[in-house]
C-alpha cells in the first residue's frame, strides 16, 4: 500500500480561481505549492489553505526554472497563471503588452511542463491541467492577444498529451467562461469603457452567450481539476473541457 501523499503545484494561486483551487486541493489532501508574484495575496493564502507559498513572476522562464528545481516530483501541475492583456484593436496594441501576454499565459505553461515531466516520467504518472478559456474557440476581436495565447494553450495541450500518453501522464485544458470574481470584473469595466457601454451592459454582454446566464463559480473550476487528476479520469487526455455555462 502506497500512503505517499500527493503533491500539486498551482501557479497564481494566490488568489481567484487558483486559491480556490488550492484549498481544495489541501482539503482533498495534496500536499500544494502555490506560486503568486503577490506576496501578500500568496501568504493569505497560504496560510489560510494550507499550502506553501512560493513568489515568482510567471512571466520570467528564468525564475520558473528555478522555484521547480526546488520541487520533488511533481503530481498534479495547474497551470493557472495568465493575464487578460489589454482591451483594445490589434492596431493599437503595445508590442510589450503582446509579449507579456505570451510570457504569461503560454511560455510558462511550457516551462512549467518541461520543469515537472522528467519526475513524472521517471514515476510514470502525473497530470498536467492548463487553464485555457472559451476565448480559444471564438473569433474576439479587441481582445487578440488573449485569444491567441489561449488558443496556442489548446495546441500545446493536445501536443503534450500525445508526446507523453504512453508514459502515464495525461494532460487536459480546462475552458472556463466567466468565473466570478475581481478578474472578470475588470474585463467587463474595460469592456464597458472601450465601447461606451453601461457596465451591467457589458456584463449581460458577456454572460449573454452563456445558456445559463449566470457566473461561473471557481469552486467548479477546482471541482473539475480534482475529477482530472484522479483515477476516475485515467483514460481522459488531450481533451478541451468546457466549464462555461453552455457558451456558444
Amino acid at each position: 500500500m502506497n500512503d505517499k501523499r500527493k503533491f500539486a503545484v498551482v501557479t497564481a494561486g494566490g488568489s481567484g480561481i487558483g486559491a480556490v483551487v488550492a484549498r481544495e486541493l489541501v482539503k482533498a489532501g495534496y500536499d500544494v505549492a502555490i506560486t503568486d508574484v503577490n506576496l501578500q495575496a500568496g501568504e493569505e493564502t497560504a496560510a489560510g489553505t494550507g499550502a506553501t507559498f512560493h513568489a515568482c513572476d510567471m512571466g520570467d522562464a528564468a525564475a520558473i526554472e528555478t522555484l521547480f528545481a526546488r520541487f520533488a516530483t511533481v503530481d498534479l501541475l495547474v497551470n493557472n497563471a495568465g493575464v487578460a492583456g489589454p482591451t483594445l484593436p490589434v492596431v493599437e496594441t503595445p508590442v510589450d503588452e503582446w509579449k507579456r501576454a505570451v510570457d504569461i499565459n503560454i511560455t510558462s505553461h511550457f516551462v512549467a511542463a518541461r520543469a515537472v515531466l522528467p519526475g513524472m516520467i521517471a514515476q510514470k504518472s502525473g497530470v498536467i491541467v492548463n487553464m485555457a478559456s472559451v476565448a480559444a474557440k471564438i473569433a474576439y476581436p479587441n481582445r487578440a492577444v488573449y485569444a491567441a495565447t489561449k488558443w496556442a494553450v489548446l495546441g500545446f495541450t493536445g501536443s503534450l498529451a500525445h508526446e507523453v500518453g504512453q508514459m502515464g501522464i495525461r494532460v487536459n485544458a480546462i475552458l472556463p467562461a466567466s468565473v466570478r470574481g475581481e478578474r472578470i470584473e475588470s474585463v467587463v469595466s474595460e469592456y464597458a469603457r472601450a465601447n461606451a457601454m453601461d457596465v451591467k451592459d457589458a456584463e449581460a454582454h458577456y454572460l449573454g452567450r452563456q445558456a445559463t446566464r449566470s457566473f461561473i463559480e471557481p469552486e467548479e473550476i477546482a471541482a473539475t481539476i480534482l475529477f482530472l487528476a484522479s483515477d476516475a479520469a485515467r483514460s481522459i487526455t488531450g481533451q478541451f473541457i468546457g466549464v462555461d455555462g453552455g457558451f456558444q
